[in-house]
């Protein structure tokens, strides 16, 4: 078959029509920018910034490019229409890349998969950079609401739609390669992580430039009477950030350890080392969790692990970020590993997830199937408390259809928890789905065994802690008797749960 280029195909046109397609073409293509200050989730997958956001595909080579125009692939309400974020744009769960399948990446969304830019509330800088100018119509600002859950894909339900900034330009065209600034005040009464969303409309053309911002908000921006009111961006009053470590697969055998640096030099006795031992350990987002683990037993005068809610340095699932507290002599941590390999990037329904879960013999256990399409894949689910912790993961085998996950959370507090799925294929976009479920707190009353400890003591008026979180009492004579039998094969007066628990106990 023969192949015209473009510019063939424009020298058989009509000249006016051909400049008319020529002109249309560069205005397309020259326009594009990206959030630096802070830095926006695309910036930080690029290796100029460090490449602390990993995994993110093209994107980490075009931050500049998340350009909404009518020929993306996911449109709000199924169709392009050139209002702002509020009415139109990319659809609920592709805000983040723009609505473009190329950048899919960027959607993925929990509590710990991005690298958070540490502000102040107050006013804030943001500066847009132009890597190609073009005349704009307005610049938005958009932050997520003080109750959005931070393991659901993004969607306008999630923000605030009344804009933190609009700031019309009227047609101004910025400098290819310059900045431009705009001062965002961030609300006093949102604390923690939170997604910003910059968007830059542009006045001739139909395009929309996305950025989404991690942030993590903490202290107080309010300034002194009298003093300048510039707004500088600090970071989180406790904690110095001085490194990532990231989700790398490593192998049986290897060993990967900490490098810890004061003013006077490498301290060797300082350091941290974790050996792998497991296929399980050597898996991307496993050992460092064990990691981070170790390093907080050390006392070394650094953490490794992500914020909460709370402003506490955890060990995280995945990517774990390097923390000295104020005060510390620690200036830099490095990061000894070999034989890192890139995870597996690459499509969900969750079957046999409850709404609501008991705690049950001091443990809640979450059983349920991953059914996917169209693999193979390999599948991981994060379990997330409330405080935005990480506190259970599983991995299925590379190849995995529609794997069987199952947890085990051991004396766990009550209230609600995010289980977060996502499939990635061996090529093309991750798909994620995330369940949100309560577990009810144990019972907390007074009692004197956890049944079936002590059995043969069991008298009228024993307290025991049932398997159900339950307590119950031993009834008085004749049928205190019933209360000592049982045993593994012959289970019908255990309280709570036996066929005739209730001739021998009262459930307090």
């Amino acid at each position: 078959m023969l192949q015209i280029s473009p510019r063939q195909t424009l020298r058989h046109l009509p000249l006016l029509v051909a400049m008319g397609l020529a002109s249309a073409a560069t205005q397309y293509a020259s326009a594009h920018g990206y959030v630096e200050q802070p830095k926006s989730r695309a910036v930080l997958c690029t290796a100029g910034a460090g490449n602390l956001n990993t995994d993110c595909g093209n994107v980490a080579f075009e931050p500049q490019s998340i350009e909404y125009s009518p020929s993306v692939n996911h449109h709000y309400n199924g169709a392009y229409c050139a209002g702002d974020f509020t009415q139109c744009g990319p659809a609920d769960e592709t805000i983040a890349a723009g609505g473009m399948s190329g950048f899919g990446e960027l959607n993925v969304q929990s509590a710990t998969r991005w690298a958070k830019n540490p502000i102040k509330p107050g006013p804030t800088i943001f500066k847009w950079h132009y890597t190609a100018g073009h005349s704009t119509a307005y610049y938005q600002f958009f932050i997520t609401k003080k109750d959005w859950n931070p393991n659901q894909p993004l969607t306008r339900d999630a923000f605030e739609l009344t804009p933190l900034l609009q700031e019309n330009a009227n047609g101004v065209r910025p400098q290819s390669g310059g900045t431009t600034q705009h001062t965002v005040n961030i609300p006093a009464d949102h604390s923690g992580y939170h997604v910003v969303l910059a968007t830059w409309k542009i006045a001739d053309t139909a395009a929309t430039f996305y950025q989404v911002i991690d942030v993590n908000i903490s202290g107080n921006g309010a300034t002194t009477p009298g003093t300048s009111t510039s707004p500088v961006v600090t970071p989180v009053a406790a904690w110095k950030n001085i490194g990532t470590v990231q989700p790398d697969t490593l192998q049986i055998g290897d060993t990967v350890s900490t490098r810890v640096f004061t003013a006077q030099g490498e301290q060797i006795s300082r350091q941290t080392s974790l050996t792998i031992e497991t296929a399980e350990q050597a898996q991307a987002n496993t050992w460092p969790f064990l990691l981070a683990q170790k390093v907080a037993k050390a006392n070394a005068g650094y953490l490794l692990g992500e914020l909460n809610t709370s402003n506490e340095v955890v060990a995280n699932y995945g990517k774990n970020t390097l923390y000295a507290k104020a005060g510390s002599d620690v200036v830099r941590v490095e990061i000894q590993k070999v034989h890192a390999q890139p995870a597996n990037t690459s499509s969900l329904d969750l079957d046999g997830l409850q709404n609501t879960y008991k705690v049950e013999g001091g443990m809640t256990q979450l059983h349920f199937n991953a059914l996917t399409q169209g693999g193979p894949y390999t599948v991981t689910a994060t379990v997330f408390n409330d405080k935005g912790e990480s506190v259970a993961y599983q991995q299925s085998e590379a190849g995995s259809n529609s794997p069987h996950m199952m947890f085990t959370l051991r004396n766990p507090a009550g209230g609600t928890y995010d289980v977060v799925v996502v499939a990635k294929p061996e090529q093309g976009e991750p798909l994620q789905k995330t369940h949100r479920f309560t577990i009810e707190a144990p019972a907390t009353g007074k009692h004197d065994f956890v049944f079936p400890n002590g059995l043969k003591s069991y008298k009228a008026g024993t307290k025991v802690l049932a398997r159900d979180g339950n307590t119950y009492t031993c009834k008085p004579w004749p049928y205190n008797g019933y209360c000592v039998q049982w045993s593994a094969s012959a289970t019908q007066f255990e309280p709570g749960t036996g066929s005739h628990w209730q001739m021998a106990w009262t459930r307090d």
